[in-house]
């Protein structure tokens, strides 16, 4: 039997996410160099949008492109996309808020839900089946996300970096 392509990811948040709690002021548009950045953004929860060409109203414009002239862009200086997450950040004032953390899907952006474990029957290895018992959901391409050891090695690579603080 083959499995759909997951990300064994930990959720940490609520049962339920919506927009009431993927608050709309630190949301950002990203230039098609930014990929790798986007995805940071979506792991700590934020609402990243990529590719874009030019910022929409009320967002952030992320972008290396120096030529850029436009109140909301935010121009990243770095190569390496945690150091580009720190600078947009602090670029933004957006703090990180635990209860979002990888709450929405790494590859459409929109926030996952929790799912019944019945629901993923087949769609993941019997033994990750067997041994997690909360699942989540993209509402938009079903890729599955469940608790995993390498969300917790992603919070404390995000912690010795400085990015998020220690829990």
């Amino acid at each position: 039997m083959t499995y759909s392509p997951l990300v064994s990811v930990a959720p940490t948040m609520p049962n339920h996410i919506d927009d009431e709690t993927h608050p709309e002021e630190e949301a950002f548009d990203l230039d098609g160099m930014l990929g790798r950045l986007a995805k940071w953004l979506r792991i700590l929860g934020f609402d990243a949008a990529y590719p874009c060409k030019r910022p929409s109203e009320d967002r952030y414009f992320v972008t290396a492109n120096k030529k850029v002239r436009d109140p909301r862009a935010i121009i990243v200086k770095g190569n390496d996309p945690v150091e580009q997450l720190r600078e947009v950040l602090g670029a933004a004032q957006a703090i990180p808020r635990p209860g979002l953390f990888l709450s929405r899907c790494l590859i459409c952006n929109i926030p996952v839900r929790e799912v019944p474990r019945i629901r993923v029957l087949g769609r993941v290895a019997p033994q990750i089946h067997e041994a997690i018992h909360l699942f989540n959901e993209c509402p938009c391409c079903g890729r599955v996300y469940w608790e995993g050891s390498h969300s917790t090695r992603i919070k404390l690579m995000l912690e010795k970096r400085g990015i998020i603080g220690t829990h």
